[in-house]
């Protein structure tokens, strides 16, 4: 049996054929056509569907059904969209109205937890039932897995990590709320943070990194502390331990068997996973008798959304 996977974003939207096993068969693109209506978006994404089964040599009535990843709020048990700032949708009936495009079951989730189920069922935590995923990009992006299910919370407007407080009136956030994680822990985060360091210490190497990236990245920092810059050395610091205050909360919380960490920043492997770990599990209540938390980088990449959505109609 043959599924898809439709992993949606504000710029494009990725479209796959997943098998039983989690591999892509074949994938592809398309723009997020923001001048059309949902309806509109939909038939885009059922026409290219089609053009991917031709790809691929698989009959589009063999589909055994398409999974839908969104950002922001949706209702996965009655398939709408509540609200997705990305794409200017509100109550917009999705799961209906792709049925009704395509002829095939689907179903719909928060892009997060799609992310977190696709790393659940094909990725780095398999064999974990108890799992967190964040992703560190423009915001911070959270699934989490309780016992082998998702949690999404009422109406599945739960699991939004990204927006507890840590710094009480603190950064202004886009969500509305001031002092969110994301303002802290996000990769944009970083790069203002990076940005910060640069005016403050004009004469370290930030800059030359910079210039030599043609930009500021959430890498700037990271390649300036392995040159031993004492600057990007203060700009990782800080970074890993507002994420790690995160976590240090997810970790008292829930406790789970490992938190996944996604999201381009993941890139930087050990330079970040493992101060991550053992700053989380010190600070972890009764750390000392309780199993460690592990701290994984993500292993589908940003194939996981993709893959996880597919997985929600296995």
């Amino acid at each position: 049996m043959i599924y898809v996977g439709v992993d949606v974003g504000g710029t494009n939207i990725k479209i796959g054929l997943v098998d039983i096993k989690g591999a892509i068969l074949a994938d592809n693109f398309i723009r997020t056509d923001k001048s059309k209506d949902y309806k509109g978006i939909l038939d885009d994404i059922v026409a290219d569907i089609k053009l991917l089964c031709n790809e691929a040599g698989v009959d589009y009535h063999d589909i055994g059904g398409i999974g839908v990843g969104v950002p922001g709020v949706v209702d996965s048990r009655t398939g709408t969209v509540s609200y997705s700032a990305n794409l200017g949708w509100r109550d917009v009936p999705l799961v209906h109205g792709l049925e009704v495009a395509s002829g095939i079951h689907a179903e719909a989730a928060n892009d997060a937890n799609c992310a977190a189920w696709g790393e659940y069922k094909f990725g780095s935590c398999r064999s974990m039932d108890n799992v967190i995923l964040i992703t560190l990009g423009t915001g911070v992006g959270s699934g989490i897995i309780i016992d082998g299910r998702l949690f999404d919370g009422v109406a599945s407007a739960g699991g939004e990590a990204g927006h507890m407080i840590i710094v009480k009136d603190g950064k202004q956030c886009n969500c509305g709320l001031k002092g969110c994680w994301e303002c802290y822990a996000s990769a944009s985060a970083l790069i203002s943070q990076t940005e910060e360091a640069m005016k403050k210490y004009p004469d370290s190497i930030l800059r030359n990194v910079a210039e030599k990236e043609g930009k500021i990245s959430g890498r700037t920092a990271f390649i300036a502390a392995e040159k031993g810059d004492k600057a990007g050395k203060e700009v990782v610091e800080n970074y890993i331990d507002y994420i790690a205050t995160g976590l240090i909360n997810l970790g008292n919380i829930f406790h789970p068997n490992a938190i996944i960490i996604g999201g381009g920043v993941s890139n930087e492997g050990a330079a970040l996973i493992e101060p991550l770990e053992e700053k989380v599990n010190a600070g972890l209540l009764a750390s000392e008798h309780n199993p460690k938390v592990r701290i994984i980088g993500a292993s589908l990449g940003n194939k996981a959304g993709l893959i996880g959505a597919a997985a929600l109609v296995m």
